[in-house]
């Protein structure tokens, strides 16, 4: 998932948890939001660890 869809989908699922009327609803849209948020963090971490192990002159 790049990193642009993963804002995209948490401000989705933002909106559409302020429409919900139930707190069951509400809460589980929450919950969503924050997993695809920590997804998208772990990913641009990994891609940074993938450019820094690809510099790392010492391991060519």
């Amino acid at each position: 998932m790049e990193e642009s869809t993963g804002i995209w989908l948490a401000e989705q699922i933002e909106a559409l948890s302020k429409k919900q009327k139930e707190y069951e609803n509400r809460a589980f849209l929450v919950a969503l939001k924050t997993a695809v948020e920590e997804q998208n963090d772990r990913l641009k971490l990994l891609k940074g660890e993938v450019d820094g192990r690809l510099w790392n002159h010492e391991q060519w």
